[in-house]
């Protein structure tokens, strides 16, 4: 039961981080990555706020976890950074599904750390994930051009994006198991707020508060991204960490959809595909 209750959130917080990360191409173009990061997590922070004065009476607040958590955003800003130089610097079909790869990380790091195990069925569901979260974005014409591993081709970003994503939602169970899903996805939040006002007034790039139409993007942003935080903490608290990220890390084909019909961006025969893959690995997952 509880393995099924963590497929749930998993997919759930799959849905939030896929409607996230395709809301963010707005703000992100308007008004540049790290002044989105910020006022996407000051939303974010307080709907999690919010969500957590109910639950203070019984909340453990044990200072040690609090600090790890802390450690976490700050391991966990370092990767939203890279990952925009990435794009900034390469080609999207490179880049993303190069970052977006992380979950292997983080299903490795479970299985060694956590003794987590893992049936051939699920193996087979996670590694269908897997390939179709590669082939969604993957470009092989781009890879071929992008001359692997110079700075100027954004790869070696996109690879620090990988792993440090992979350590970031491995290392989430820590704090979980101890604080809470809600009080450990606010205080990561909350922490990543803090550290891009710092970037921000280190880079001395204004505060100026966005007009109307961003911050309602921004807004929808925070939410999606809530939830996919909050999801995401609630399937590792009760299921394994490899089972929820790797349903969670299946968003891309969210994003992709959202693109095709609100961007009206053409999807090609190899992103159907790669659709198909993660559907059948999700549907097995869920299964099995």
């Amino acid at each position: 039961m509880a393995v099924s209750l963590g497929i749930i959130f998993g997919l759930i917080a799959m849905l939030g981080l896929g409607l996230n990360a395709a809301l963010a191409k707005v703000p992100v173009l308007k008004i540049g990555g790290r002044k989105t990061i910020f006022f996407r997590n000051a939303c974010t922070s307080l709907l999690l706020f919010i969500l957590l004065l109910p639950s203070v009476p019984v909340t453990n607040f044990s200072l040690a976890y609090i600090l790890i958590a802390f450690f976490i955003a700050f391991i966990g800003y370092i990767p939203l950074l890279t990952f925009y130089k990435a794009l900034k610097l390469g080609k999207v079909g490179v880049v993303t599904p190069i970052s977006n790869s992380s979950v292997v990380f983080t299903i490795l790091f479970s299985i060694i750390f956590f003794r987590e195990y893992l049936s051939l069925a699920r193996l087979s569901s996670i590694l269908l994930i897997i390939m179709g979260i590669i082939m969604i974005s993957l470009n092989f014409k781009d890879m071929k051009n992008s001359q692997l591993f110079k700075i100027s081709s954004g790869i070696p970003y996109a690879l620090i994006t990988c792993l440090l994503w992979g350590v970031v939602f491995f290392l989430f169970k820590i704090p979980v198991m101890v604080l809470g899903p809600i009080l450990t996805s606010f205080i990561v939040e909350f922490g990543i707020m803090i550290l891009s006002g710092i970037s921000l007034a280190i880079s001395k790039i204004r505060f100026s508060v966005p007009d109307k139409r961003i911050l309602i993007h921004i807004f929808f942003v925070a939410l999606f991204g809530s939830v996919g935080s909050l999801f995401f903490n609630l399937g590792i608290e009760i299921a394994d960490v490899s089972i929820v990220a790797a349903l969670t890390f299946s968003n891309p084909w969210i994003a992709t959809l959202y693109g095709k019909f609100v961007y009206k961006e053409k999807l090609t025969i190899p992103q159907y595909v790669a659709i198909l893959l993660i559907l059948t690995g999700i549907v097995l997952m869920s299964y099995f």
